[in-house]
């Protein structure tokens, strides 16, 4: 996409280079750049005001998009770092507790009324092995071994690691969107 307006914008005619200047707003800032040298290019002259004009325009537009983007964190850089923080240490607490809360409470599993389980002779598995192949037994061993990850203490530790996962994506996306000015 970068590489379309740069081949497009030699093509353009001035007074469409032109609407590049006067509106910069609505383009890119590399498209307003590319403009503004193909028109310097061709020996076309700008008075001072109107590129002053268009570097405003573009100040005041990225001064907007890093007012958005640090809004809910902040744009303090000492202020950003400790909401990071609290907010991950509520993501842990939250996803901590509850796993624990989970683990206190699971009941082991009830015992098969058969005394074992079907699914673990190596009849069952022959079977499975002659109608769908070794693909249909792995398939049934992952689905099986999936399945008990929802259940019981095996939640608890489901739980815990998600919670893990997702404090640590929370944190490595909030700090890479610091403001340019933060250091990482």
């Amino acid at each position: 996409m970068t590489e379309s307006f740069r081949t497009r914008i030699p093509t353009l005619a001035d007074a469409e280079l032109r609407r590049y200047l006067d509106h910069a707003q609505g383009y890119k800032t590399e498209a307003v750049e590319a403009a503004l040298a193909e028109l310097r290019r061709r020996g076309a002259t700008i008075p001072e005001a109107d590129l002053a004009q268009v570097r405003e325009a573009l100040r005041s537009r990225e001064a907007r998009q890093a007012a958005q983007s640090g809004r809910l964190l902040g744009t303090d850089p000492l202020i950003r770092r400790r909401r990071i923080r609290r907010v991950t240490a509520g993501i842990l607490a939250a996803g901590l507790g509850s796993a624990a809360l989970i683990y206190l409470r699971a009941t082991p599993p009830a015992a098969n009324p058969l005394g074992y389980e079907p699914e673990d002779t190596k009849r069952y598995l022959r079977e499975l092995e002659v109608y769908g192949g070794k693909l249909n037994v792995l398939v049934t061993e992952f689905r099986r071994w999936f399945e008990g990850l929802w259940q019981g203490r095996s939640l608890a530790v489901t739980v815990a690691v998600l919670t893990l996962l997702l404090a640590l994506a929370f944190w490595f996306v909030a700090t890479r969107l610091a403001p340019d000015g933060e250091a990482r």
